[in-house]
């Protein structure tokens, strides 16, 4: 009561404008500028709590502008969206850099609340103590009484599972974050609840005021008195007594249509535009033995095909374009390069293989096919692959990227070039599948036709692996996929692989941003530009799909364990936002994954294999680079994985290839190939 109480009295002054009552000294103010405290009636004077504010941030913390993070500092009232609230990031909420007074991002301010998949941070003047506090190893810790986090569903009342870690990357033991890791992606369109209690921690002067029921001069915590007050309330039915509670701040979570809604209607548009067979493609090179090394070259073939394309224009950095609701505009047709390689051993069988896209790794392009381990796959496996490059995060990407590191604002660019990503590969599947399905070029001596393309498949290994789901899930003619060595939620695992510490020297220089707690909100910021594209987003439609609009789809992550490259907890994740099951004999049992024995083909599996590779750390830190390509890599050649890999891709079903439980020594489980 004490909190409505204090919130009446404040609405009350803002409306009369200090009409309420006398007001001593005749309005004049302090030497600072500072107002002297109002005089009610026959009452006591009201206390004035001062608490450092800047217009466009969050007072509930003083460490940093953005923190709390995720916040409903940062939304304000809008019926004309599904959550009934919008994005609202000021000129100068996002960080500054050395080099850029003014960070903004216009895609932000569209959506209608926070990701789903985001990252839930804070900080205090001092490190909280996290003895008994919910690890990656005691998760079901974390929905018990008197845990010291709560994450609470305010829709439904329910506690939400996750777990807690400071900022291994901090500057320094004050002003720490601490992350409430979330186990995969939130509801949409929901309303949560954080409440933190003891821990050895002080609250801000901003929660300490609200608690003591005292008014403060930051006019963000007033204008969220009731719903903090409400907040408070229903954290105190759950055993956090506001006497020892140290932090509490709410969220709303973006709606699908917000999130969704412009990269779906590119899709509807996209499929108007290429119709039942796509467009067209034109073959610009037939190469044959163009390996001296090996014999499973028998054709590469490269060219190009017809893609409708809704970037202002194909060289990064790009945005899409967009009407003044923010909808996406077809801009043209525009011709994309692809490689197919058709292997020797389907030539030599005299028989056709299903059509497979294949998707790359890291900063790398379709085109490129140096490995020998895709030939071996191919050749092994009797398909032949076809590839695009994975925009966004492909080799023409880096400058953007890197230009992101010192104006986050590129980062839009960059995430929408992951969009026309799904379009592109979209309209490979169709064209391939259609008007392209039966080129000569995919003849053999015998004229016996080597790709069959009635049944197209996806196959990607690293970022090929992590984005494959969404791919396939993107696309109407692509049911079944093997994701390598991938997982889902990018912000959540980026600081943890390897391929972050390319980037992590020029993020942090003072040019850029040197101050760590900027460079962790930013990552978590870059999220909600994300979503539309990460596999987090499109897992959740693997089992049964969304209507009409996307089809179920099912696949076979193969994770080995200790990679440095691309970190358990994103397996962990896509697993359970997908609601995929997990291999009885995996080498790892994920917190909350259904178990299931071989010989399954009801849904989608993930199988954890175990090389004996050195442990990664399990906080944010940075992994060790040497040998950080070991279990990343060395587990695509091991015989008894490829086993279990071809047999899904070929039939649907998850076989057990393990033979007790999943492990493989490099040395002596390689494939012959």
């Amino acid at each position: 009561m004490k909190h409505t109480l204090f919130a009446m009295i404040l609405v009350a002054m803002m409306l009369l404008a200090g009409c309420v009552g006398s007001v001593d000294n005749d309005d004049e103010y302090d030497e600072d500028g500072t107002p002297p405290p109002p005089v009610f009636d026959g009452e006591t004077p009201a206390e004035i709590v001062a608490v450092p504010h800047t217009e466009g941030c969050d007072s509930l913390s003083s460490v940093h502008c953005m923190l709390p993070f995720p916040s409903d500092a940062f939304l304000r009232a809008d019926e004309s969206t599904e959550t009934g609230w919008r994005v609202n990031y000021s000129a100068n909420t996002l960080p500054a850099s050395g080099s850029v007074d003014i960070v903004e991002i216009p895609a932000l301010n569209r959506l209608d609340g926070m990701s789903p998949s985001t990252e839930i941070m804070t900080a205090f003047a001092q490190a909280p103590v996290l003895t008994d506090v919910a690890n990656q190893h005691s998760i079901a810790t974390s929905l018990e009484d008197g845990h010291p986090t709560i994450l609470l569903n305010l829709n439904t009342g329910e506690r939400v599972a996750h777990w807690v870690e400071l900022d291994a990357r901090a500057d320094s033991p004050e002003d720490t974050i601490v992350f409430i890791r979330t186990l995969g992606p939130l509801d949409a369109n929901t309303a949560y609840g954080v409440g933190m209690s003891g821990m050895g921690l002080t609250p801000s002067t901003a929660f300490a005021a609200f608690l003591a029921g005292n008014i403060t001069d930051a006019p963000d915590i007033e204008a969220r008195r009731d719903s903090l007050g409400d907040l408070v309330t229903a954290l105190d039915a759950e055993g956090h007594d506001e006497s020892n509670l140290k932090a509490a701040w709410m969220f709303r979570t973006a709606s699908l249509d917000s999130m969704l809604g412009g990269i779906l209607s590119m899709r509807a548009d996209a499929l108007d535009r290429l119709g039942e067979d796509g467009i067209n493609c034109t073959i610009t090179s037939v190469q044959s033995d163009w390996l001296s090394d090996t014999e499973n070259d028998f054709r590469l073939i490269k060219g190009t095909y017809t893609v409708p394309q809704y970037l202002e224009w194909q060289n990064p950095p790009s945005r899409i374009s967009r009407d003044d609701n923010g909808t996406p505009q077809f801009v043209e047709n525009a011709e994309i390069p692809f490689t197919m390689m058709i292997p020797q051993s389907l030539a030599d069988a005299n028989e056709s293989g299903p059509l497979t896209i294949f998707g790359h790794g890291f900063l790398g392009q379709g085109e490129y096919y140096g490995e020998n381990l895709v030939h071996g796959w191919a050749q092994a496996y009797n398909v032949p692959f076809i590839a695009t490059d994975l925009l966004g995060w492909s080799y023409t990407d880096v400058d953007t990227i890197a230009f992101g590191l010192f104006d986050p604002s590129y980062f839009e660019h960059q995430a929408d070039r992951l969009q026309q990503m799904l379009v592109n590969h979209l309209a490979l599947a169709r064209t391939f599948g259609g008007v392209c399905a039966n080129l000569e070029e995919y003849e053999n001596d015998e004229g016996t036709m080597l790709v069959d393309s009635r049944d197209i498949l996806y196959m990607g290994y690293s970022l090929g692996g992590i984005y494959g789901a969404s791919i396939t899930a993107f696309s109407p003619d692509i049911d079944r996929a093997a994701l390598w060595v991938g997982g889902s939620g990018f912000s959540s695992f980026i600081e943890r692989s390897t391929n972050y510490e390319r980037f992590d020297e020029g993020f942090a220089h003072s040019t850029a941003y040197p101050a760590r707690n900027d460079r962790a909100v930013l990552i978590a910021v870059c999220q909600q530009m994300w979503d539309a594209s990460d596999p987090e987003t499109w897992l959740q439609f693997a089992e049964l799909g969304d209507g009409d609009t996307v089809t179920p789809f099912r696949f076979l992550s193969t994770i080995s364990i200790n990679d440095a490259q691309v970190p358990g907890i994103s397996a962990d994740r896509s697993a359970r936002a997908s609601g995929a099951f997990v291999l009885s004999n995996s080498s790892h049992l994920p917190y909350g994954v259904p178990i299931t024995e071989g010989n399954f083909s009801e849904g989608s599996v993930i199988v954890y294999w175990d090389g004996g590779y050195d442990a990664m750390p399990e906080t944010n830190a940075a992994p060790p680079m040497a040998d950080s390509g070991k279990a990343h890599n060395e587990i695509g050649p091991i015989a008894q994985v490829n086993a279990m890999v071809e047999h899904f891709l070929h039939t649907g079903t998850i076989i057990d290839t393990c033979d007790g439980p999943c492990v493989f020594d490099y040395d002596t489980d390689q494939a012959e190939w």
